[in-house]
């Protein structure tokens, strides 16, 4: 529904399961999103918090005046967001650990850690008998530990946040700069690309392209990059269905 720095918002269908993936976005911008697509917000089932910075977690409040449905996050997720240590919220989340599965339905949930300036963040790989979601975002590297679980997935949506010439040259202040740069801010198209090299495989046939920043980044410089650094790899962009997540909702993607 959302990718950026202006808003994150994912839903997720299998089944009976409806998944929420983070709410950084209004309620009445998911709620007409998902009519538009043939969904209904009132009947998500699940929600889950990447991290507790505020693009992720804007709409959470009108949210829950709307729907019921536990939140899943990590333990450092729900303690640093202090604003929703009401009771209502606290009767709704359900601490998950990462690299722990847990089980929604048929569903399986693994959580993994990631590297970011908030508190404990998380990705998620979703996974059915024959499909997998690898859903990576707002990380400033991936553990190599980490590969061999998050390979060959059938989809993934992975952050490829800015190149670094145009946000080294960009008017952000340098502080700013120094700390998307780090290895606890998010993924150049360089490095998004190289990890996915990593980690396509022979069902990989999805890639949405996410949390691509306005000012430092192109959908054109990270096709571009892309094609480069799989080119390097032996492995090719042609094969694969590719979009760029933003502002606007993407169409619907079934696997």
């Amino acid at each position: 529904m959302a990718s950026g720095s202006k808003g994150n918002a994912t839903y997720i269908e299998h089944n009976q399961t409806k998944i929420l993936i983070d709410a950084g976005i209004s309620f009445k911008r998911m709620k007409e999103a998902m009519q538009d697509a043939g969904f209904d917000i009132y009947q998500v089932t699940h929600v889950f918090i990447t991290h507790e910075h505020v693009d992720h977690i804007k709409g959470m409040d009108t949210l829950y005046k709307n729907i019921n449905a536990p939140i899943y996050t990590s333990a450092g997720t729900a303690k640093a967001m202090s604003y929703y240590q009401s009771t209502v919220y606290q009767t709704k989340i359900r601490i998950v650990e990462p690299l722990e599965e847990f089980y929604l339905d048929d569903l399986t949930i693994i959580p993994f850690p990631l590297s970011h300036d908030a508190r404990d963040p998380i990705g998620f790989i979703l996974k059915t008998e024959d499909k997998k979601i690898a859903y990576i975002t707002d990380t400033g590297y991936i553990r190599e530990g980490l590969i061999p679980l998050l390979s060959n997935a059938d989809l993934y949506y992975m952050e490829a946040n800015h190149d670094p010439y145009l946000l080294k040259n960009s008017p952000r202040p340098f502080h700013t700069i120094k700390r998307i740069l780090t290895e606890k801010g998010h993924l150049s198209n360089e490095d998004s690309a190289y990890y996915f090299s990593q980690m396509m495989g022979t069902q990989t046939k999805t890639l949405i392209m996410a949390h691509i920043s306005d000012e430092c980044n192109t959908n054109d410089i990270i096709k571009r990059t892309y094609e480069d650094v799989l080119i390097a790899h032996q492995k090719d962009l042609d094969t694969l269905e590719v979009h760029y997540a933003s502002q606007v909702p993407l169409k619907v993607i079934e696997l």
